[in-house]
């Protein structure tokens, strides 16, 4: 039932002018009107990005195939998981050859989030199961109802990717904010199939000791060995962009690289107080034509 609710809500908010719809839902989150004219805070400055931010390489930063060749073109060193198949449409699957699969892969979408189906152990999807999968991811318009321009163009597949298999363990998921080139912020997550936990920390590795939509993991995870690395890489690639969030593992001794997000949280995450969402904005320098 509230997954019903949940599809009308969105098909009738995505209705409304972008303007208004962004006003509706950061009140319905918040409790407050989003300062659209001056923005002060991250998720205000995340929700003027979706309003006027038309630059084409956001929408090839959101594409899961397309980042991939675009990280690729500018770290060689960056170990990216391997594309096994694309599909562009459903009948494509008709001309997948199963039986040559790996035994462990990932199904996904390109051009939306939370489209994925991790394959263990040989137990393929039949068909026909694969084929209901992407005829329903290939229809969503990660765009509409929140507002994410940069969805808005990319070309729909559906692709099987390289599992990274880290011993049957959710991976530590490094996600560095990176402002203008610059690295301000890493979120860590971990243990994120069983008893998820977030931590954030500066550049330099201090935890600044908040629950951000998460608790946070006690004591304070250590700095790894491979952080200035890893910010040296997401720097590279943030310098592309006037804001960029840069997800990245640790997979057998070599910086992975996960995904780029444009719009973290959709612009609707909640920090503990208000103070840390304006801190974060404050790195953050906006100029859209």
């Amino acid at each position: 039932m509230a997954s019903i609710q949940y599809r009308l809500f969105s098909r009738v908010i995505s209705i409304l002018p972008l303007k208004l719809r962004i006003n509706v839902l950061f009140f319905r989150r918040f409790g407050r009107f989003a300062n659209l004219k001056s923005p002060n805070t991250f998720n205000e400055k995340l929700q003027v990005r979706k309003l006027y931010d038309r630059d084409k390489l956001l929408t090839v930063a959101a594409d899961k195939l397309a980042s991939k060749e675009f990280v690729k073109s500018i770290h060689q060193g960056l170990y990216i998981p391997k594309t096994i198949w694309v599909g562009e449409s459903v009948s494509d699957i008709d001309s997948l050859d199963i039986k040559h699969l790996p035994e462990n892969y990932v199904f996904k979408a390109n051009h939306t989030s939370q489209t994925i189906k991790i394959i263990r152990d040989g137990r393929h999807l039949e068909p026909i199961k694969m084929k209901v999968l992407a005829n329903d991811w290939l229809k969503h318009d990660q765009s509409g109802s929140l507002g994410e321009w940069a969805y808005k163009n990319i070309p729909r597949r559906v692709f099987i990717e390289e599992f990274l298999d880290f011993e049957g363990q959710a991976p530590d998921d490094y996600k560095f904010f990176v402002f203008h080139g610059k690295v301000k912020y890493v979120q860590l997550d971990s243990d994120r199939f069983s008893d998820h936990c977030r931590n954030i920390f500066d550049s330099d590795w201090n935890d600044l000791n908040i629950n951000f939509s998460h608790p946070q993991k006690t004591p304070s995870p250590n700095r790894p060995l491979f952080l200035e690395d890893m910010i040296e890489i997401a720097e590279s690639i943030g310098k592309y962009f006037d804001f960029i969030r840069v997800d990245l593992y640790f997979y057998q001794e070599k910086v992975t690289f996960g995904e780029l997000t444009v719009y973290p949280g959709a612009g609707y995450e909640k920090f503990p107080d208000l103070s840390y969402d304006i801190l974060f904005g404050s790195h953050w320098v906006q100029s859209y034509s």
